[in-house]
C-alpha cells in the first residue's frame, strides 16, 4: 500500500513537559485511521505538528515520502493536507458561499497585483463555479446565502469539512468531528465521512472520543496516553486489548 503519512519517533516538549514521546504512526492511501486517548494524551498536538503549527523537538514527519518538518501551515495545506478543528473555526459572519470561496483561493496562484487590477476575473469565475459545484455535491448549496454562524451545529460541521475539501486535499485530518453531536447526527456523520472518502479519493486521519464512530469507521486505530503509543491495530484488536479496555473504553466520554 502507498504510504501517505508517516510519523517517525516524533517528540515535542513544552517547558520540560513531554507532550509527545517517540510517536510512530503511519497512514496508507485510502485508509480511515483514528487516534484515540484521554484528554491531554497528545492527540491534537500531533495534528498541530503535522499541519505545521508546532515544530517537533525531534523525529520526522513525512507526507508522500517528503519531510514536512519546518514547513509553513499554508504550504502544507497547498501540498494536500487539510484539517478541521474540535472547536469549529468558520468565518461566522460570512456566508456559507464565502467561507468555501475563501478556501478555494489556496488552490490558485493569486496575488495583490492581480486582485487589485482584476486581472484574475477568469480565475475568480472559475472558483465561484467550483464553489457552487462543491456546495451542491455536499447538499449545502441551499444554505449558500446563510450566515455561517446562524446554521445548526451539525450543518456548521459539514460546512467546515466542505471548506477543507475546497483546498483539494489528499489527506484530511478531522479533529473530533462528532463533538457536540447527538447520536443521530453522529450516525449521519459516520456515513458522510465514508462517502467523501470514496467520492474525493481521500485518506482520513481522525481524532475522536465517540467510540461507536471510531469502531465503525476506522480500518486501524492508534491509542496514545501521555504522548506515548500504547496500542495499535484494527478495531477488533484494539477492543480486545486489555490496556485499552481498562484505560479507555470503560471511561465515560467527557469530550
Amino acid at each position: 500500500m502507498e504510504n501517505v503519512l508517516r510519523l517517525t519517533d516524533m517528540s515535542i516538549a513544552f517547558g520540560g513537559l513531554m507532550a509527545l514521546d517517540g510517536l510512530n504512526l503511519e497512514v496508507n492511501k485510502g485508509e480511515i485511521v483514528a487516534i484515540i486517548g484521554p484528554n491531554g494524551a497528545g492527540k491534537t498536538t500531533a495534528f498541530n505538528c503535522i499541519t505545521g503549527i508546532y515544530t517537533p523537538t525531534s523525529g520526522n514527519i513525512e507526507y508522500l515520502g517528503e519531510s514536512i518538518i519546518n514547513k509553513e501551515p499554508s504550504d502544507i495545506t497547498k501540498k494536500g493536507i487539510a484539517r478541521t478543528f474540535q472547536n469549529i473555526r468558520l468565518f461566522k459572519e460570512l456566508s456559507v458561499f464565502e467561507n468555501v470561496l475563501i478556501a478555494m483561493h489556496l488552490r490558485y496562484n493569486d496575488n495583490i497585483f492581480t486582485s487589485t487590477f482584476r486581472l484574475n476575473k477568469k480565475m475568480e469565475d472559475e472558483m465561484r463555479e467550483e464553489t457552487k459545484k462543491l456546495l451542491d455535491s455536499q447538499d449545502l448549496y441551499k444554505y449558500r446565502n446563510d450566515v455561517a454562524g446562524s446554521l445548526p451545529y451539525g450543518i456548521q460541521r459539514r460546512l467546515e469539512i466542505a471548506r477543507a475539501l475546497a483546498t483539494s486535499p489528499t489527506l484530511l485530518l478531522l479533529d473530533e468531528p462528532a463533538a457536540g453531536m447527538n447520536p443521530q447526527e453522529t450516525m449521519e456523520l459516520t456515513s458522510y465521512i465514508k462517502k467523501i472518502r470514496d467520492e474525493f479519493g481521500l485518506t482520513v486521519l481522525l481524532i475522536e472520543h465517540h467510540m461507536d464512530l471510531v469502531m465503525d469507521i476506522s480500518e486501524r486505530i492508534y491509542v496514545i496516553d501521555f504522548g506515548k503509543l500504547i496500542a495499535k491495530g484494527t478495531a477488533e484488536e484494539v477492543q480486545n486489548n486489555p490496556k485499552v479496555i481498562e484505560a479507555y473504553l470503560g471511561v465515560q466520554d467527557d469530550a
